[in-house]
């Protein structure tokens, strides 16, 4: 989902935990059904909690973590781990900037927390940073995967293709736009983050 300026709050700290749960139980060799009978919970909704579809209440997940022999701490420590490491395609925030028309950024480590930035830069054909350079703190680099982008830093023009990466200071006037018929796209990193 397409958002301007910072993205939102963290997700929700019960996402995922099916994913975990169901880890445990075949961890442990026990099916929905010998798990259903220790907990005392429909097969039913343990299939749903696994699945992500129902989300069950403190009560209830200490419940099946008890029966699991495991204890929700250890499960919420698992999946704050997982969130902090891994970020899946869905998880992935989508940034406009105001006033640049037909850039996308996607950043691949929102909820990071890190002092390095990654994202996904989109260039529209004939879309731009602007005409005007712009400088920030920090140090970036950006690896072209497909496309064609013009490049300026410190007014030196720069043509990418695919497989060109460029790296330079953040404080250096840089700016960019795409000459081609498709979409540029590229892979950043950037330190300090500035989303």
């Amino acid at each position: 989902m397409a958002k301007d300026g910072v993205p939102g709050a963290a997700a929700d700290a019960d996402e995922g935990i099916g994913r975990h749960l169901r880890r445990e139980r075949q961890a442990r060799g026990l099916t929905l059904e010998q798990l259903a009978e220790k907990t005392g919970l429909s097969r039913s909704y343990l299939s749903n909690v696994e699945r992500d579809v129902n989300s069950p209440t403190i009560n209830t997940l200490r419940t099946i973590v008890n029966a699991l022999g495991t204890t929700l701490s250890r499960l919420l420590q698992a999946v704050d781990r997982e969130q902090r490491v891994l970020t899946r395609p869905d998880q992935r925030v989508e940034l406009t900037r105001a006033g640049v028309e037909g850039v996308t950024y996607t950043l691949l480590n929102p909820e990071h927390g890190g002092r390095l930035e990654m994202m996904m830069l989109e260039v529209a054909p004939g879309a731009s940073s602007g005409d005007r350079p712009h400088t920030h703190t920090g140090e970036e680099v950006g690896v072209l995967l497909s496309g064609e982008l013009d490049y300026w830093v410190d007014g030196v023009h720069y043509r990418l293709g695919p497989g060109d990466c460029v790296s330079f200071p953040s404080a250096t006037p840089h700016r960019y736009s795409n000459p081609g018929d498709v979409p540029a796209v590229c892979v950043w990193a950037e330190t300090p983050p500035s989303f």
